[in-house]
């Protein structure tokens, strides 16, 4: 067993830094003595810092050490030293080392420098050189290793062996501080750590048992698919094998028929050729004979034999080359022209359908833009967006809007999750005081029942007492006599008599027996008015109810008043008076209503008036759409027909064309033959008849060039061509001068009807916010004010319930009266209340004599006692008066504690009416509480319903003007407006080349048929000799063809044709039924042979599966095996630990009874002993504790009912209890000033407990009891009681260093 050999101290609290203080443990007890702040506790936590490492409570920055100051020095070390030994009998050396340093800024720095834990030489210690082990030197290890050495927990040396004066009281702690205590000293935690790894360690296997039981299923699975697959692999290969036989009959049947219809067909193929040869001649003939007859219908017979239609023919075809050659190159010109109309065409075909595509695009894009503008009217007065009721709305509008929208659906979403939070805070709040509130009920309800309960357990008591207290009628009687018999008998003794008399014990007795009786008598009649008084209880009970209902309605009316408060001042500007609220509620309830109607008259007219301003403005959007559109349409046409910059342009050059041209018209009439006569003598005679100048031969070429160009222009088809574009001028010229009403339809649009309108939008569009503003800020106050009747509403069936209440509690207030007069009509101006103070005084007096006649007896029984040493004669009768006494006393405290039972019965009785009285008063409010959240539950969550309405609706039209919006967006952003422009005048550049390409096509056409023309003329001779050609031709094909036939076997031809086709036909057929019965047969194998190769391919992906199912399965039952034995594991450990907490709590209780029965000198405690209360359940079971202490029989908790004398005593006598269960393995226990707070006979009384305690264990190897007060008079009985020689006296020197001196007890 561990104990504790020395502790050395140096530089702690007040001892000296400078020397060390040496104090030795004795065994069995050490006793420190020492005035209060001479050190004596220092030693408690030096022991305490040694074994644990833990510094005292609050000495935190280096207040545990000598302070540097006292010192006069900047740094002081400490240290802390302890010999003891270790439960396994070794002698250990623990030395811890501390400094302090005082800090520049005033403070202090604290270091914990090295410290030793080492096995220490027991034949030498360290000065004289004995050797030690050295264990360790850190701090953690100690603290860890040194509570093992003393085989005990380091909560049990924090807690019980070594607990410092500060936290004496632990043990009636608060209930969360209590159990960690308890937990800490069971080391529950380690073991329900250890119980908590083994069921987490099986949930984890449970776990994984179950996958792993899944993937044997799987395995399962895959192992009976791997059987089906070998199953049906067997049975394939069966139906192949036999296939395979089959096949191969069948196929050499086939090959044995195939040669044998070879061999007949090459039989009867000669023949068969013949035939085929005849029929092909005659058919050949028949065809040539058509020929001939109908090339005969219209043939001019050609004299000459064939030779020389052949050379015709020849010398024919020479003429007509240079004809045929121009008509190729005509037809290539005309092909190629085809090929490119052709193309453009196409081309044309292909922008006209990118026209139609784009076309519509642009309808759909109005569609969309119209549908757009219907969407925001439509959203807008839906909505009530102001603003946007116009047609034609323009890009920025549309912004305006949709970004108007956007913030609309962002604020609704803000107000559902708005209101969705105060539902969720009110529910929070509702839960919250209900719980509250129900708490408190139920607290009411358990203490009712606890007093019921009480209640009935003391009645059944008194009827046991009474049936008791009737047998014992006659003890007085019996006592009497033999109090005289022993009168008689103690002659002989007259001198302890006479004393015994001269003490007038039976005088003063018979006094107190006299004053009880009529005190007794005084009780019976206050019993008898209270009984009178009670049968009025009811009637009281009923006014205290009637009391309490008046009071419960005031409260529910305050409370209703005060919901109602906040929203009453907003609305009302005043504070509620439940007198009139309902009044002024109806009255401001009105005045909205009048105020509503005005405001909405005003938002109709404001709403009108804008509507209006809307419908003016969508008018002058149309008409200037339409005006736009019109001119975007008088633009086109003057683009499409004016190729200059201008018409004044176009025009003045078709003038001057048309002018141009008239003059050449005019100069060339009547010139070709002035040129002809001038070119004539010109050539004659190389002179100029124009200018008369001679001219060389070289410029008589160059005249008559120039000449002949000019009688060329002025020839007949140059005036004709020259007429031709003198009128398409003219034309040109009429077609300017129409465009001239076009060009000033444009410029009046442009310049003034547009600006006009854009101008009168603009001022429109001005307006409009002003009426749009105008309208919403009417429209918002309608809805204030409609928000503001409602919150009316609301308040209006508050005042409706404070309305109601007020009647009832007036009604309340005159059945209180009425009950009050009928009281006052019995006669009696006491209360129950008045008469049980008078009860309880007179008991406290009974008792007091009941004290003193026990007193008195108590000193009698004491003579009584001297006497029966020298007077053994009369000790038999001493004895039955003894008995007779002992048995009247028990008569007394049955009687008492019958009175006492019956007041506890009336308090009882009151307690359980106050509680029906305090549950009434506690189940109005929840009703209350319930009510109003039931009917503000409902309205938020119809808020919450309407604005979730409301956004849904919202953010579905949003979603769909998004739509819209983003379809018109993707047009404008693809450009496909231009795009149709492009494509529109592509479309019409292409037109304009078709019309060019089918004129020059037509030319080119009208020249082919020209050349065409030329060549049937010349053809027509041709075709006629070739006609005759082609029939003397045929004839002779014909002969030729008929001199074949007459040559062939034509009878055998046939012949062999109808055998071939009788029997060959069959053979065939026979032969394809054997070749498709043979290739069925084949496929069938082919087919077979690969659903076997994928099988069996199939089989290699579940190979080893027999052996992997097999492992598998060992591992499932083995791992289910080990998670059973896991199970049982931890309801063994459970149950063990669950044992050893019972046991080791009875233990505890059973000590505890014992020190407190003889220890405790009063009467109010019959016993203590530890709780505790299982809660959690099996799977996290956990202990709550409490120290409760018990009067016959019945339990209470100690904390907050006793006083601090009990406390103390209660706080050692546990720690007492749990060193004896704990630490068997270490026999040391330290109590400091145990007696503080106990008065002098439980001082005297825990000094012999104690002592009683080391008589008991002195004998016990290496206990030893530490005992540290300032009570002399402590100090003197333990002395005196011979359990210890030498004590320790803690002082002060004259320098207030303390000095610790061993002293002789004397």
């Amino acid at each position: 067993m561990a104990s504790l050999n020395k502790l050395a101290i140096r530089g702690i609290r007040s001892f000296d830094d400078k020397q060390i203080s040496v104090i030795e443990f004795f065994s069995p007890v050490t006793v420190i003595v020492g005035h209060n702040g001479s050190g004596k506790t220092t030693i408690i936590e030096c022991l305490k810092y040694a074994t644990t490492g833990d510094q005292p409570p609050n000495t935190r920055g280096g207040a545990f050490i000598h302070d540097p100051k006292m010192a006069n020095e900047k740094e002081v070390k400490a240290q802390v030293k302890l010999r003891f030994h270790a439960a396994n009998g070794t002698r250990m050396l623990a030395v811890r080392n501390l400094s302090v340093t005082v800090k520049k800024t005033a403070g202090l720095t604290m270091k914990t420098l090295e410290s030793i834990l080492a096995v220490a030489d027991k034949d030498n210690d360290s000065a004289k050189g004995g050797k030690r082990g050295t264990i360790s030197t850190k701090c953690a290890e100690m603290d860890a290793e040194i509570p093992q050495l003393l085989g005990v927990s380091k909560a049990v040396l924090e807690n019980v062996i070594f607990c410092h004066q500060e936290d004496s009281y632990w043990p009636l702690a608060e209930p969360a501080a209590l159990k960690k205590k308890f937990d800490d000293i069971f080391e529950a935690t380690k073991y329900t750590k250890a119980l908590d790894s083994i069921k987490s360690l099986r949930k984890d296997r449970v776990a994984e048992l179950k996958t792993e039981k899944e993937r044997l299923d799987g395995l399962a699975r895959e192992k009976a698919h791997a059987d089906k697959l070998k199953a049906r692999i067997a049975d394939l290969n069966q139906t192949i094998a036999a296939k395979e036989v089959e096949h191969d009959e069948t196929k050499k049947a086939y090959d044995e028929l195939v040669v044998s219809n070879q061999k007949f067909y090459e039989y009867a193929t000669h023949f068969r050729e013949v035939y085929l040869q005849v029929e092909n001649a005659q058919e050949n003939i028949t065809k040539l004979r058509a020929d001939l007859d109908e090339a005969k219908v219209n043939l001019q017979e050609m004299p000459g034999t064939d030779d020389e239609l052949d050379a015709k023919l020849i010398n024919s075809d020479g003429d007509l080359q240079i004809p045929r050659r121009k008509l190729t190159v005509e037809r290539n010109k005309a092909e190629a022209l085809e090929d490119e109309l052709s193309a453009a065409r196409k081309q044309h075909t292909e922008l006209a359908k990118q026209q139609g595509t784009l076309k519509a695009e642009y309808d759909a894009q109005q569609q969309r833009i119209r549908d757009r503008e219907e969407l925001i009217r439509k959203f807008g007065d839906k909505f009530k967006i102001k603003g946007f009721g116009s047609s034609g709305l323009d890009a920025e509008k549309v912004v305006e809007f949709t970004s108007k929208f956007d913030a609309m659906v962002r604020k609704q979403k803000g107000t559902v999750e708005a209101l969705q939070r105060d539902a969720r805070s009110k529910s929070e709040e509702f839960t919250r005081k209900s719980a509250e509130l129900s708490s408190a009920l139920q607290a009411h309800r358990a203490q009712k029942n606890s007093l019921q309960a009480q209640l009935a357990k003391n009645q059944a008591s008194i009827t046991r007492d009474e049936r008791e207290l009737e047998a014992m009628q006659n003890l007085t009687s019996d006592l009497r006599t033999v109090t005289d018999d022993i009168e008689e008998k103690k002659s002989r003794v007259a001198k302890a008599q006479a004393e015994i008399a001269e003490a007038k014990y039976e005088e003063r007795l018979g006094e107190i027996t006299t004053q009880t009786r009529e005190l007794e008598a005084k009780r019976d009649a206050l019993n008898s008015e209270f009984r009178a008084l009670n049968m009025h209880a009811d009637s009281r009970a009923k006014l205290d109810l009637k009391k309490k209902d008046v009071k419960a309605k005031t409260l529910e009316i305050d409370a209703t008043v005060s919901t109602a408060n906040s929203s009453f001042r907003r609305l009302l500007g005043a504070e509620p008076q439940p007198d009139t609220m309902e009044r002024e509620v109806d009255r401001v309830y009105i005045q909205k209503e009048q105020e509503l109607g005005e405001l909405e008259g005003e938002a109709s007219s404001a709403n009108a008036t804008l509507q209006q301003a809307q419908n003016l403005l969508s008018s002058l959007k149309a008409q200037l759409k339409t005006k736009k559109d019109e001119l975007k349409g008088l633009e086109r046409k003057l683009k499409s027909e004016i190729e200059h910059e201008s018409l004044d342009a176009a025009l003045e050059e078709a003038t001057t064309e048309l002018d141009h041209r008239k003059s050449i018209a005019s100069a060339t009439a009547g010139s070709s033959s002035v040129y002809e006569h001038l070119l004539r003598v010109g050539k004659q005679k190389k002179v100029c008849t124009a200018c008369n100048r001679h001219m060389e031969d070289h410029e008589v070429v160059v005249f008559e060039k120039y000449l002949k160009d000019q009688m060329k222009k002025s020839s007949a088809e140059s005036v004709a061509a020259l007429q031709e574009e003198l009128k398409e001028w003219e034309e040109e010229m009429a077609r300017l001068q129409k465009l001239r009403p076009v060009l000033a339809s444009r410029d009046r649009l442009r310049d003034t009807e547009i600006p006009e309108l854009e101008a009168k939008i603009k001022e429109q569009d001005a307006k409009i916010p002003d009426a749009s503003a105008a309208a919403e800020s009417l429209s918002e106050k309608v809805e204030d004010l409609k928000r503001d009747l409602r919150d009316i509403r609301s308040l209006k069936t508050h005042a409706q319930t404070v309305t109601r209440l007020q009647k009832e509690l007036k009604r309340a207030n005159e059945d209180v009266a009425d009950a009050e007069k009928q009281l006052s009509a019995t006669g009696s101006t006491k209360t129950l209340d008045d008469v049980q103070t008078e009860l309880d005084n007179l008991s406290g007096e009974i008792r007091k004599n009941d004290k003193q006649k026990e007193i008195l007896l108590q000193e009698k029984e004491k003579r009584n006692a001297a006497i029966r040493v020298n007077e053994n004669q009369v000790h038999s009768l001493e004895m039955k008066s003894v008995d007779l006494k002992t048995k009247i006393r028990a008569k007394e405290e049955k009687e008492a504690n019958i009175e006492r039972m019956k007041k506890e019965i009336a308090a009882f009785n009151v307690g359980i009416k106050e509680e029906d009285a305090k549950i009434l008063q506690a189940q109005a409010p929840i009703d209350a509480l319930a009510e109003e959240h039931s009917r503000a539950e409902k309205e938020l969550n119809s808020d919450i319903q309407n604005a979730q309405n409301v956004y849904q609706e919202l953010h579905s039209s949003n979603e769909t003007l998004g739509l819209t919006n983003k379809g018109v967006e993707t047009y404008v952003r693809n450009k496909r407006d231009q795009k149709q422009q492009e494509v529109a005048a592509k479309s019409e550049d292409v037109e304009a080349e078709i019309k060019e390409f089918e004129r020059n096509l037509e030319t080119a056409r009208q020249v082919i048929k020209s050349i065409e023309k030329e060549i049937n003329e010349s053809g027509a001779y041709m075709a006629t000799l070739r006609e005759n050609i082609r029939v003397r031709k045929l004839m002779r094909e014909i002969k030729k063809l008929q001199a074949e036939i007459d040559s062939k076997d034509i009878e055998g031809a046939a012949k062999a044709k109808r055998n071939f086709e009788d029997k060959y036909g069959p053979a065939k057929d026979k032969e394809m039924k054997l070749q498709t019965a043979y290739a069925h047969m084949a496929g069938e194998l082919s087919s077979s042979r690969s659903q076997l190769k994928g099988l069996e391919s199939d089989l290699k992906d579940f190979k080893e599966i027999n052996k992997k199912y097999t492992d598998q399965l060992i591992k499932v039952k083995m791992s289910d095996m080990a998670n059973s034995d896991l199970e049982k594991y931890a309801k063994a450990l459970d149950n063990a630990i669950m044992k050893y907490h019972g046991l080791k709590m009875e233990e505890v209780n059973d000590t505890m009874k014992h020190l407190w029965n003889k220890t405790y000198q009063g009467t109010d405690i019959d016993g203590i002993r530890i709780r505790s209360d299982v809660e959690g359940g099996a799977s996290k079971r956990s202990y709550n504790y409490r120290v409760v202490m018990t009067k016959d029989q019945v339990e209470m908790d100690m904390r907050g009912r006793c006083s601090a004398g009990q406390k103390m005593l209660a706080s050692i006598i546990i720690r007492l209890a749990l060193s004896d269960s704990f630490g068997q393995n270490c026999g040391i226990l330290a109590l400091d000033e145990p007696t503080n707070a106990l008065d002098t006979e439980n001082i005297d009384a825990l000094a012999e407990s104690l002592v009683d305690i080391i008589k008991e264990r002195r004998n016990h190897s290496n206990f030893q009891l530490i005992i540290i007060t300032h009570d002399e008079n402590f100090l003197r009985k333990l002395g005196q009681s011979d359990v210890m020689e030498y004590y320790w006296r803690v002082s002060r020197d004259s320098r207030q260093k303390s000095v610790i001196e061993r002293q002789r007890f004397r």
